[in-house]
């Protein structure tokens, strides 16, 4: 019987866990979100974030800079967030203009209160096994498998993409857990020859409908992280979706399935931030 995933009904599980662990911490933990700009599709994510970090207890503020202020000024904005004492996460909302060099405002976050994993400290202590937190998308995947009880160990497992926000982090994971897996992207040839033979694919490309129903063997499991947004508004994933769910047993669509819990997981590293801080 193929499942599809339902990242709402799984982001709950976790957010009704964290509501209990706010209750318990005597105050309100902070979240501060840095907007650049007035892109529409930034707007509704902080929206979405937003949304669920009040219903469990967590105050969200927005900074929304205009594109005209200087990287110095950006940087300098960031740092004095920083040392404010009700604050116990930052993130950038990605992406950001193009005039920016994108690693420079990232790394300006304290790596305690950098809730996203973005900082080139936290990137490296994941490397070396010893994260203060763990990447939302990629954790994300990780509480999906998890919640579906999908065996790791002996599968064969295809990761479609190494990009910063799930690619490498997931591939950083999976390698601290001794599980073995394989990495394809754009000069991987015969892309259908290898996601036919994997037991777990997960795609974080950003290319809509890369993966399709020929390329998935029967019983197999996809998680689809890969998101694009269309023209008439609509978030698109890598994944043709009507094609693959007659062959698979579980299935994370786009939307519903990842980009829950990847709130819900972020809201977890804030949470653990605000604890560390007390």
């Amino acid at each position: 019987m193929i499942q599809v995933v339902d990242g709402k009904k799984i982001a709950e599980e976790i957010l009704s866990g964290l509501k209990i662990e706010i209750q318990n911490l005597g105050f309100i933990p902070k979240l501060v979100v840095i907007l650049v700009g007035q892109n529409p599709a930034s707007l509704s994510y902080i929206k979405t974030k937003q949304k669920m970090a009040e219903n469990i207890g967590i105050a969200v503020g927005l900074k929304n800079y205009s594109e005209d202020i200087s990287q110095t000024a950006l940087e300098t904005e960031i740092r004095s967030l920083n040392s404010d004492p009700l604050v116990n996460g930052i993130i950038v909302q990605l992406p950001l203009p193009a005039q920016f060099d994108r690693n420079g405002v990232l790394n300006a976050v304290e790596p305690r209160l950098d809730v996203d994993c973005l900082t080139a400290t936290n990137i490296a202590r994941l490397a070396a096994a010893k994260p203060l937190y763990l990447p939302p998308a990629a954790a994300a995947v990780m509480a999906i498998l998890e919640h579906y009880k999908i065996d790791l160990k002996h599968k064969s497992i295809l990761l479609v993409g190494s990009g910063d926000l799930i690619g490498k982090p997931l591939a950083a994971i999976l390698k601290n857990k001794n599980i073995s897996f394989k990495i394809a992207n754009r000069e991987t040839p015969d892309l259908g020859r290898i996601t036919a033979e994997s037991d777990i694919i997960v795609t974080g490309v950003g290319k809509p409908g890369l993966i399709t129903g020929n390329m998935v063997k029967a019983g197999a499991v996809v998680i689809d992280a890969g998101t694009t947004g269309s023209e008439n508004g609509q978030i698109l994933g890598d994944v043709a979706v009507q094609s693959v769910l007659e062959k698979v047993a579980l299935l994370a669509p786009v939307p519903g399935g990842v980009g829950p819990v990847t709130v819900a997981m972020l809201l977890a590293n804030l949470v653990h931030s605000a604890k560390f801080s007390h």
